[in-house]
């Protein structure tokens, strides 16, 4: 495992907490985002240009399917901000955390199911809480560990979205009233929320989050349109995986792992309306 300390993405002749002087707020800014939490606009980056390199030597971004040298890295700067769009007639891009490289060991392209998580709620990357993205990957992982489909159903029925108090900032999920299957990742983490920078495609190539006429897909900036998803039903599948998940012995915890099960139910390929119109009864 690759453990890089925090001084390699700052710069040296800089302490941490200097790099961590709130930014001032400009008109304009606040007249395009003043619906996006203050403290969120104040919050510059630590990550440096000169230390993308490295960090990109240690942490891949794309996984197999997509090509690595197709897209680049771009730090912040002092004028850069997470909620911040592309101006007009600029390259799009995507804000992330370098700790959902480093700790969570996310890679891009997103999966389908991530994908449709974000679609469904209203959320962007960077507008997620580094919890929240714990809980979609812990999700995935298990589900298809176990030889179950994750489904953006059965998610949103374990899960529901936990917005922050008095105002627009990072979102995340709960595991709903007797639902609960994960801790959260750690509750005090608050670190990468000074670790972001930009993904850019490189010159010639495409990049995945446009769409076929090189518009930016609804999960690429901030929206203050976030909203839940509840799910009272589910269908036989999701049932079936619901029970068999919140049946395993000590839960999902390491320490109780069990082994991993010959699978009894073939996963379906999702249909046409994933979402639309579940059925079935729920479990209790």
């Amino acid at each position: 495992m690759h453990i890089i300390q925090l001084k390699s993405y700052v710069n040296n002749k800089k302490s941490c907490q200097e790099l961590k002087v709130p930014r001032p707020l400009e008109a304009a800014e606040t007249r395009l985002y003043g619906w996006v939490e203050e403290a969120v606009l104040t919050q510059p980056s630590v990550v440096e240009s000169d230390s993308l390199p490295e960090f990109r030597r240690n942490f891949p971004l794309m996984d197999d399917s997509g090509t690595e040298e197709d897209y680049v890295l771009e730090a912040a700067g002092p004028s850069g901000c997470v909620p911040f769009r592309a101006g007009e007639g600029g390259p799009h891009f995507l804000w992330v955390y370098q700790e959902l490289f480093t700790r969570l060991r996310m890679r891009l392209p997103f999966s389908d199911f991530q994908r449709d998580v974000m679609i469904r709620c209203r959320v962007v990357i960077s507008q997620l809480h580094l919890n929240g993205w714990g809980f979609i990957l812990a999700f995935e992982k298990v589900c298809l560990y176990y030889g179950f489909r994750p489904t953006i159903r059965l998610f949103f029925y374990i899960y529901d979205v936990h917005f922050p108090p008095g105002g627009y900032g990072y979102i995340s999920f709960r595991g709903r009233q007797g639902r609960k299957l994960f801790d959260s990742y750690e509750d005090s983490i608050q670190e990468f929320k000074w670790h972001y920078f930009k993904v850019l495609v490189a010159s010639g190539k495409r990049a995945f989050w446009l769409d076929h006429e090189n518009k930016p897909f609804a999960w690429v900036y901030w929206n203050p349109e976030v909203k839940d998803f509840t799910v009272y039903n589910l269908e036989p599948l999701d049932i079936a995986a619901f029970k068999y998940l919140v049946s395993l012995p000590g839960g999902l915890s390491k320490k109780n792992k069990p082994q991993r099960p010959k699978p009894t139910i073939q996963a379906s390929q999702p249909a046409a309306g994933d979402v639309a119109g579940v059925s079935g009864e729920c479990p209790t």
